[in-house]
């Protein structure tokens, strides 16, 4: 493998071990052994590419923002109904936040604590001017319902955008298609006119497939399944041996 080849895949490596750690744990309880165990590199080589473990959220954070650029101008791609743009923008970051661990992980980050001002600010305010674009050129098609406010429903879908993302840290089965598309079966009836509700697809237009890990991610994966698989096998080794039974 080409020197910078071999180079480019460690910093992928090292920027998904630390987006994996900062997801589970947080920045603060991370520290770049962590980092180094998870990734299954030299701390040498994490320094040649990170002087820090800020420079490494950084990174992180770098990405994610990126995975919600690509999210938010695929929803402004011309054809179709606007409306229906929106619902698949949903989906489409429902699952980046599901599959992606430095999509997730950029999220996580925006909500630490630093000293002064937000290091990483969050999306959620980009998010909402989308939403409030599309649902404005929805209503000037004439998809929604006549006098609906669309700057209060623009509040109102990042709410509930970031309330399923803050949900889905501790069970993400709050990312799957069923769970948005139940929840854009009880929105439509109170954004566009009852004969136009069937217009829509509450599951999004396009099936989306879930995101193949990286070969970087599938080592990190590999390497921690055969941590598991040594420990509990080394567990069962240990095991005493049962009592006879007595008489």
């Amino acid at each position: 493998m080409p020197r910078q080849e071999r180079a480019e895949r460690t910093r992928e490596l090292v920027v998904r071990a630390a987006a994996a750690r900062f997801d589970t744990a947080g920045f603060t309880a991370t520290s770049l052994s962590d980092i180094v165990e998870t990734a299954k590199v030299s701390k040498g080589a994490l320094y040649f590419h990170f002087e820090s473990k800020e420079k490494l959220a950084e990174a992180v954070a770098i990405q994610s923002g990126a995975g919600w650029r690509d999210v938010l101008r695929a929803a402004r791609a011309p054809g179709g109904p606007m409306l229906q743009a929106l619902i698949d923008m949903t989906h489409d970051a429902a699952q980046r936040i599901h599959h992606d661990v430095v999509f997730r992980a950029g999220l996580r980050l925006c909500d630490e604590r630093w000293p002064g001002e937000d290091r990483f600010p969050s999306p959620y305010p980009s998010w909402k001017r989308a939403l409030t674009l599309l649902l404005a050129r929805s209503d000037r098609r004439g998809e929604l319902l006549p006098g609906l406010d669309v700057r209060e429903t623009a509040r109102m879908l990042t709410a509930t955008t970031a309330g399923i993302e803050t949900l889905s840290r501790k069970d993400r089965g709050w990312l799957t298609t069923p769970v948005v598309a139940a929840a854009w079966e009880t929105l439509l009836p109170a954004l566009v006119p009852a004969e136009r509700v069937a217009c829509f697809r509450p599951c999004g237009r396009v099936p989306l497939v879930p995101r193949q890990p990286s070969a970087p991610e599938r080592e990190i994966r590999e390497g921690r399944e055969g941590r598991e698989g040594r420990e509990t096998r080394g567990a069962v080794g240990t095991r005493r041996p049962r009592p006879a039974p007595l008489g």
